[in-house]
């Protein structure tokens, strides 16, 4: 009876063991012919499916970083898989471009370094300290291919951090020169006003006239490369230069200027307040009409692309009134 309930006890142990073996055998047979893949190395954490291991977190990060496969499988001694591996690409995520000024700036001053100077625009007087403050502002400029560059829009950008006091004449002043050195440059000029009156500090014909928020200094970069704005000293007069890297074919415009000068009318009036006083004269001022040429193609063309027209201020002389005037009712 005793050895019966042996009996059965052992057998069922006997067909388990038998199984194992036979299945054993199978394994490594269908392996052995290709059938199936196995990988001595795989430990049962590895076949818990709801355990998030390290590997699968590295293979993963290397698919994603664009890693083939087969690199993407651990090695016999798997080590720390750098972080760097796991960086996305630099397009994944466009940089903003402020789209409104068409330019950046840039705290490199050596940034015109190995450039080639384009154009430039020489101020006819000297500047003051705050003037130079905006022109250091100015030269961090760069303007890219094909785009519209706006005064108005890089002036409200640069007041976003500390920037020199706002005059209007100083700020038309440096605007004038960035307009001479883009028209030399053979820039295609959007919005410009002259001034009624030729300003001191501006060449006749490439003065800008800027009001904040009111008239603007427009012009486009049409000469396919980008420039980079520079300024150097003279002394104390400042000069603007647009630098970059042209075709090798390319040619700037030859700018030429005609001036017609009139003459101012005299107009005499008779002043009564200044009776028992002598005369007072009040100095006009010449008129001025210029043209502005460009031979874009250098072949002894010119073509005029546009005018300015400074009208002459009359000189006044105020007469004190004679015995027979002061007598008339």
């Amino acid at each position: 009876m005793r050895q019966r309930r042996r009996a059965l006890i052992l057998q069922p142990i006997k067909w388990i063991l038998l199984l194992g073996v036979v299945g054993s055998g199978s394994v490594y047979g269908l392996s052995a012919a290709g059938f199936i893949e196995w990988n001595s190395e795989h430990k049962l954490e590895s076949l818990m499916f709801w355990k998030d291991t390290d590997h699968a977190s590295t293979k993963g990060t290397a698919l994603a970083a664009g890693v083939d496969k087969e690199s993407a499988k651990p090695s016999v001694n798997p080590v720390a898989t750098p972080t760097t591996t796991a960086t996305a690409s630099p397009t994944a995520v466009p940089v903003s471009t402020p789209i409104s000024t068409a330019a950046t700036t840039s705290s490199d001053k050596t940034s015109t370094t190995g450039l080639q100077v384009i154009s430039q625009a020489q101020s006819i007087v000297a500047v003051n300290a705050n003037e130079k403050s905006w022109l250091e502002q100015v030269g961090m400029i760069k303007i890219e291919s094909g785009k519209l560059f706006s005064f108005q829009a890089w002036l409200t950008e640069v007041s976003k951090g500390k920037v020199p006091e706002k005059k209007e004449d100083e700020l038309s002043h440096v605007a004038s020169l960035m307009y001479e050195a883009a028209l030399r440059a053979g820039m295609q000029v959007g919005e410009r006003y002259p001034h009624q009156d030729n300003p001191a500090y501006a060449a006749a014909g490439f003065d800008v006239n800027f009001q904040s928020e009111l008239k603007d200094l427009t012009f486009y970069n049409s000469i396919g490369v980008p420039i980079t704005v520079g300024v150097i000293y003279n002394g104390e007069t400042p000069v603007v230069t647009f630098n970059g890297k042209p075709k090798t074919d390319w040619k700037a415009p030859k700018i030429t200027v005609s001036k017609e000068v009139f003459a101012p009318e005299s107009i005499v009036l008779t002043d009564f307040t200044l009776a028992g006083q002598g005369d007072k004269r009040s100095e006009g001022q010449s008129g001025l009409l210029v043209k502005v040429f460009a031979d874009v193609k250098n072949d002894g063309k010119n073509e005029l692309i546009y005018k300015d027209y400074y009208a002459p201020h009359p000189i006044v002389i105020a007469k004190a009134p004679t015995a027979e005037e002061l007598k008339s009712p």
